[in-house]
This record gives structure tokens, sequence and C-alpha cells, in this order.
């Protein structure tokens, strides 16, 4: 083919290009319109819309200073008209009465009478003991200080002893808790919680045992000696140190004895929690008594077994004695303790006086502080050792 066919077949038509361009132009523009058009302007909001939240506005702005000016006297108001109870708060400032409208003055009430001072029971009345050691009654001796019977008949058991009427004629029960000072804190917390009237019987070779023992005597406790004797199971159950034993002569016996009174004064006599076997040898008891009896002390059998001779032994030297009734602590649990305070109570009645005896356990001391509280209504007195002992002349006179 040649050129002029091919020109032929073109057809130009300048016209048809100029439109076809400017429909292009136009659509291009009008793309470039709605990307980039500008928000048309919100509407205007209605009229009456407008004057809803206006009068909304102005309701509002009445209230708030209502509020302000009439809202505490409506409050008022509405408190008066409800009921109203007002309690007493222990500790806290009482309530200022509100003025009388009228001028004139109440007379002012008779304030009540003070309540009348309540009496301690006599077991728990204060009681000021005897300082020890009292003047005559100590002896110097190689060993240590040791009691004595003074020269004008004074006995310690008799000066170092809590004072108690005579003239009370209730039943007695005297309570011993022995081997105090074993244990500070035990000690300390029996010291604190234990009746007065309790008496306690401390170990020779406690630590601080002149400290126990003053803060015992001024708190109003009679005082005594648990000396370290031999027991049953000896040698296998230690007694501790200078124990009395039964195969030991009795000079030296005798010497460990002094061993343990001259550890500190002001008691009035001496027991045992170990000396089973020990208390039930006659012969081996008979020279311990006999210097107590020399030294004007009591001594109280804690009967730990039934063949105890402690109180046989002290009736035949002229020694004032006394002897458990019970061990209120053998079983720690609290019932069985209860079960033994009643038990000394009924003997009491029965024969007049009873003695019990028991250890510093938490337990022993919880019972023993509870039911001294209500010992006086059941018709018993708290009452010393010293105020129950039975006394001989014996042999010597």
């Amino acid at each position: 083919m040649n050129a002029a066919a091919m020109l032929g077949r073109l057809k130009f038509d300048p016209l048809g290009a100029i439109r076809r361009g400017g429909e292009r132009f136009r659509n291009l523009h009008a793309v470039k319109r709605w990307r980039y058009r500008e928000r048309e302007p919100r509407k205007p909001l209605p009229v009456p819309l407008l004057a809803a939240f206006g009068g909304l506005a102005l309701a509002l702005a009445g209230v708030g200073g209502w509020l302000a000016m009439k809202g505490e006297e409506t409050v008022q108001a509405r408190e008066a008209g409800l009921p109203q109870v007002t309690v007493a708060v222990k500790g806290a400032a009482p309530p200022q009465p509100a003025k009388p409208a009228a001028p004139a003055q109440a007379a002012a009430p008779t304030p009540p009478p003070p309540p009348a001072p309540v009496a301690p029971a006599p077991q728990e009345a204060f009681v000021t003991l005897t300082p020890a050691p009292a003047a005559g009654l100590v002896e110097e001796t190689k060993t240590g200080p040791l009691p004595r019977i003074a020269e004008d008949g004074r006995r310690p058991w008799q000066v170092y002893a809590r004072p108690f009427p005579a003239t009370d004629k209730r039943p007695r029960i005297a309570i011993v808790i022995s081997d105090m000072g074993l244990s500070g804190v035990t000690t300390g917390a029996a010291l604190q919680k234990l009746p007065v009237g309790v008496t306690l019987a401390f170990l020779p070779y406690a630590e601080r045992l002149d400290s126990w023992v003053e803060q015992a005597r001024t708190k109003g406790h009679e005082v005594m000696l648990s000396v370290p004797m031999e027991p049953i199971g000896f040698p296998r159950d230690d007694p501790g140190p200078n124990a009395l034993l039964t195969t030991l002569p009795s000079d030296r016996n005798v010497e460990r004895l002094h061993w343990s009174m001259s550890k500190v004064m002001g008691y009035t006599g001496i027991t045992t929690t170990t000396g089973s076997k020990f208390a039930g040898n006659a012969d081996a008891l008979k020279p311990v008594m006999d210097d107590l009896k020399a030294r004007g002390l009591l001594f109280l059998d804690p009967r730990l077994t039934p063949k105890s001779q402690g109180a046989a032994a002290a009736e035949k030297a002229g020694v004032p004695r006394a002897s458990a009734d019970r061990i209120i602590d053998r079983d720690l649990a609290r019932n069985s303790i209860d079960d033994q305070l009643r038990e000394l109570e009924a003997v009491a009645k029965q024969q007049g006086s009873a003695v019990g005896i028991g250890f510093p356990y938490p337990s022993t001391v919880e019972r023993l502080s509870i039911w001294a509280t209500g010992l006086q209504d059941r018709g018993i007195v708290l009452a010393p050792l010293s105020a129950l002992v039975t006394q001989t002349k014996g042999p010597n006179g």
C-alpha cells in the first residue's frame, strides 16, 4: 500500500479532538472539586430548641440561688421533724445542750453521790509484810546467813508470815504454788496474775532469787523455800543441786539443807516437790526436822506418795506443820484443775481447812485466778499457809 492510500484511511477531525479535550478537562476539574471542596456550613438550631435550653438554664440558676439563701433553714426544718436518738459514747465529750430560748436559767440538777468504794475481799486486801531480813532473826554462818529464833522468842515462820485475822471463822483454803523461780517467764506471769493470798515456794538455786522473793513479798505473798530432796527415780530423775539424799549421813544432809536456806531470807518454812523417796524415810527426815524446830520454821508435807512420813516426823519434832490435801494440777486440763479446786472446797467445809499444792503452769494460774474471784461468795476464804499450820511442842518443848 502506498503512502497516499494510508493517508486516505486516516480521518483527521480537529473539531472532535477539541471537544474531547474539553470534556476531559471538565471531568478532571470536577474530581478536584470533589476532593478539595470545603465543608458546607451547619444549619442553625431551630428556634424552639434554643428557647428550651434557655429556659432550663434559667430554672437551674433559680434553684441554685434559692438553695444558697434558704437551704440551711430547709435542712434544719427537715431534721426537726425526724425522730432522733442520742447515744452516749464512752470517752467522747458529752453533747452541749441547746441554749434555752427563755431568759430564765433553770436550776442545776444535784449531782448523784459518788459510789461507795467496794472493800476488797480479805484475801485480796493489801497488807505489808515484815521486811526481810528482820532484826534478830539472822545467824551468820560459814555457809551464809541462816534464819534463827530471836532472843525475845520471835520465830521466822510467824514474823515473815502474811497476816491473817484469827477471828475469821470461815473455812480456809491455802494454795501453795511451788518451784517458783525456775523459769523467769512463768514466775513473772504468776506474780502478775495470782491472787496475793496464794503462798509461793521458790527453788533455792533459781536465778535472781533475791529479786523474785522481794517482788513476791512486796505484793503480799507469803513465801516458802522448796528444798530439793531425793525422788524415787534418782539418779535418773535429778532433783537439783545439793539435794538431800537418803544415802548421805545426817550431817551432810543438814549441810545441804543450810546451803538451800542461805540463798534468801524472808521465808516461813520449807516444802519439797521432788522428795518422794526422802520424805518416806523417817530416819533421814529426823535431823532435818530437828533443824527446822531449832530455827523456828514450818514444814509442808506435799504427800507426794501415800508412804510420806513428813507430817509425822514434823509432829514428832514439834515443828509447825501442814499437809497437802490435793495436788491441783497433776492433770493440766482446765476442767481437771477445776475439779480439784472444788474438791478442796468440799474438804475445807468438812474439816475447816484444806491445802492444795500446784505449779506455776499457765493453765494453773488461769484457773486459780478465776476460782478465787468467787470464793468469798461461796463462804470460803483464801488463807496463807501459816494460817493453817498445826503446832505441837515436841519432845524438847
